[in-house]
């Protein structure tokens, strides 16, 4: 049953791959019995890294790196209440709770897959940080942020933009999106290679 539900249309083959390992399968399943979307998200964001690290001459292990944390960057996610998901306006409460998933998806890595490569762990931990200081938990700046987590964060945000969500009226369009991207900041060649890359659809997250 839970190989069925691992193996859904648009699960990559490389993903299949790395889901073979007890730990990160069970995670991966705590993921998808929080929320579905939580699920899918993943899958697209990890999808869409894979081709920004891949064009951008990653080594095979940062790219393996890259692409796992991608999946995993909001496994934190499966400790928030499930009425998060819809709530179209967060109380301050609410925020403390979104604030500090980076840190739980940190320990959930860790305690669901002991072996966990560090850097898997640093970009989960920092796939909310902006170079200019404003992102969370820790407020990172330029420099302090691993180069693999400012790729996972512009994705996540990319993929997150062309998402149905309870706060905003409609989804963006890829133009929108990628206009977004470069208005806050990130890296020019990762939202190069993105206006390249088609358009991911897994399940019913993704809008046109």
């Amino acid at each position: 049953m839970h190989a069925l539900i691992l193996h859904r249309p648009g699960l990559p083959g490389w993903l299949s791959e790395m889901l073979k390992y007890q730990g990160p399968n069970r995670l991966a399943m705590e993921m998808l019995a929080w929320h579905e979307t939580l699920y899918y998200h993943a899958i697209a964001t990890a999808v869409y890294v894979e081709a920004v690290g891949r064009a951008l001459g990653l080594l095979e292990k940062e790219l393996e790196w890259l692409t796992q944390a991608a999946f995993f960057h909001d496994c934190g996610k499966i400790t928030w209440p499930s009425a998060l998901v819809s709530k179209a306006r967060l109380s301050d409460d609410d925020r403390k709770l979104v604030n500090a998933h980076p840190i739980a998806g940190e320990y959930y890595l860790r305690e669901y897959w002991p072996d966990v490569p560090d850097p898997v762990c640093r970009v989960v931990r920092e796939h909310h940080e902006r170079p200019d200081g404003s992102g969370y938990p820790n407020g990172l700046k330029d420099g302090d942020i691993h180069p693999l987590s400012v790729i996972v964060a512009a994705v996540e945000v990319y993929t997150a933009l062309l998402e149905h969500r309870p706060y905003r009226d409609r989804s963006f369009t890829k133009v929108e999106a990628l206009a977004e991207l470069e208005r806050h900041g990130f890296p020019e060649d990762v939202v190069r290679v993105l206006a390249g890359v088609g358009e991911v659809v897994v399940g019913k997250v993704v809008g046109k």
